[in-house]
């Protein structure tokens, strides 16, 4: 098995339509109502002629490459609220349910964006909020190295409650 990750392209207009439409997810990406295929269609083709500095943001997708010869994509991770004058920007990484979740595949996902961010964008930081019930994620964004810096105090509406949201950050040269 190899992780890979790539660019967004055309073909994964389908499986991000699932994913944009999953009404479980709405609750942290804060979307509100459903998109259509054709918006997820136009989406895609922009984001093919759109680099970061111009965006902003940027999505790349996660394929498994599995032994059998098969290509499988399983999640994707972004990079959001680019900010090339201060060197940070907010992350974010999705795995689908199913078998290739806890097979340590986001956390080798969450460094090579990491080394990408540093690397090649010059960033200083990257960033994530948390809502504070997302026990699997706090973990996996720790263990790659993130902190946790602050807490957001009711800052999400949850099921008719407010939640806390975790800030953690990854800083460069900080250990």
């Amino acid at each position: 098995m190899k992780v890979v990750i790539r660019a967004v392209e055309i073909k994964d207009a389908d499986i991000i339509y699932k994913w944009e439409n999953d009404f479980s997810l709405w609750e942290i990406s804060s979307t509100r109502m459903p998109y259509s295929h054709y918006a997820i269609e136009q989406y895609v083709k922009n984001t093919q002629n759109e680099d970061i500095y111009s965006g902003r943001q940027a999505r790349f997708m996660i394929d498994i490459d599995k032994e059998d010869g098969t290509t499988e994509t399983i999640g994707c991770i972004d990079l959001y609220d680019f900010d090339p004058q201060h060197q940070r920007a907010g992350v974010g990484i999705f795995i689908e349910d199913g078998p290739w979740r806890r097979k340590h595949i986001a956390l080798e996902v969450l460094d090579r964006l990491w080394n990408y961010a540093i690397t090649i964008l010059n960033l200083h930081q990257l960033y994530c909020h948390i809502p504070s019930y997302n026990t699997a994620s706090r973990k996996l964004f720790s263990k790659a190295k993130y902190q946790h810096t602050a807490t957001l105090k009711d800052w999400l509406l949850s099921s008719d409650k407010t939640v806390d949201i975790e800030v953690y950050q990854k800083i460069k040269n900080k250990k």
